[in-house]
């Protein structure tokens, strides 16, 4: 089911997220809207199912603030 990535975000709490994504601001290339293919509370268990996919995917983690030990990077 495509939802919008926040709702997506909004039904998990404290998970690493997997979303192929529907549509894309293309401005500021911001997913917008996606498919959930996976969540996990392990970042890594995500990386792993995200190899099997190819096109345009999202890893997210459902909270604005990462767990401690990670970062971002764009």
């Amino acid at each position: 089911m495509v939802q919008s990535i926040e709702n997506i975000r909004k039904k998990f709490h404290n998970e690493w997220l997997l979303i192929r994504v529907i549509k894309l601001d293309e401005t500021t290339t911001t997913p917008l809207t996606g498919k959930l293919l996976a969540h996990s509370p392990s970042r890594d268990e995500i990386y792993k199912k995200s190899l099997a996919y190819k096109g345009l995917i999202f890893i997210d983690h459902s909270e604005d603030k990462l767990p401690e030990g990670y970062a971002v990077a764009f």
